[in-house]
């Protein structure tokens, strides 16, 4: 390592004691604070970095009634990243039908048709989205809100996910995607109307519950609470654990509770494989 040699005049003695100094690359000391009481004398110490990392991690909770898709991950980063695999997926894979696709057909060429495209992003901003995500619902999960009608989260699981899948989403990040056909605030009232609209359809075919809460939901809508409002409307004498119809999969959050009820899929079927070599694995 370098060293500090100190020079003296000639002929005058010296008391005291030599003081051997490290110095580090670059010819700076090791362990000075730089400004900002950083350390290696790095403008800031770094110290502002650690705080940027924990904002994608706030949470978000959607509004009462949205629907769309939680996306479950081993870190908050790695649940945005997933959020955009699968909203990319979807604009791609799920093409609207009916009328949207007639009017794509008809377009004069390409080009003109991608102008009309970015002409409607530009003027709609994000509200013009077919799929949005809107962040973090609680640490490890985002949202991605389905922003279009038409769009039934439980029909677009079935597509892409479990054994009939049509062509089964793949990503690097996403570990979950759980469907919400309806949602509200966690709360008692506000749950039983939403259990009424989503699980009306379904009385009278064998069903069972699957309850997923996410950090700290277990204190707001309880499983227990769940059960019974899918006894009192789909009738506790269909319930069945090993042949169901339905699945209905409740999910709740400190700020959220979502609802959905799955047909010809489970819970299992919801795992996403990180490649398309496991999706034919998983099919097999």
């Amino acid at each position: 390592q370098d060293s500090i040699v100190l020079k003296l005049p000639v002929g005058r003695p010296f008391s005291g004691t030599f003081l051997h100094l490290p110095m580090g690359k670059g010819g700076k000391r090791k362990g000075s604070p730089g400004k900002g009481g950083g350390r290696g004398g790095g403008r800031g110490g770094g110290g502002g970095e650690k705080k940027k990392a924990k904002t994608s991690c706030e949470e978000q909770a959607p509004k009462e009634g949205e629907r769309g898709f939680l996306v479950q991950a081993s870190s908050c980063e790695d649940a945005l990243r997933g959020a955009k695999d699968l909203r990319l997926w979807l604009e791609v894979e799920a093409e609207p039908e009916a009328e949207n696709a007639v009017a794509i057909a008809s377009a004069t060429s390409i080009a003109s048709g991608l102008a009309a495209e970015l002409a409607e992003l530009k003027e709609g901003g994000a509200d013009s989205r077919r799929f949005l995500a809107v962040g973090m619902v609680c640490k490890q999960v985002a949202f991605l809100r389905a922003q279009d009608g038409e769009d039934v989260p439980t029909t677009l699981a079935r597509r892409f996910f479990g054994p009939k899948a049509e062509r089964p989403f793949v990503s690097r990040f996403a570990d979950r995607v759980l469907p919400v056909d309806g949602s509200s605030l966690p709360k008692a009232e506000n749950f039983a109307t939403l259990a009424r609209d989503v699980l009306e359809p379904h009385r009278g075919k064998p069903w069972r519950l699957v309850y997923e809460a996410f950090r700290g939901g277990w204190n707001t809508i309880s499983r227990d609470d769940a059960l019974k409002m899918c006894k009192d409307i789909l009738s506790e004498d269909n319930q069945s654990v090993s042949e169901p119809e339905v699945t209905v999969l409740c999910t709740v959050s400190p700020r959220f509770v979502g609802l959905s009820a799955m047909l010809a899929l489970d819970a299992e079927d919801l795992q996403v494989p990180f490649d398309s070599e496991g999706a034919t694995g998983a099919e097999e």
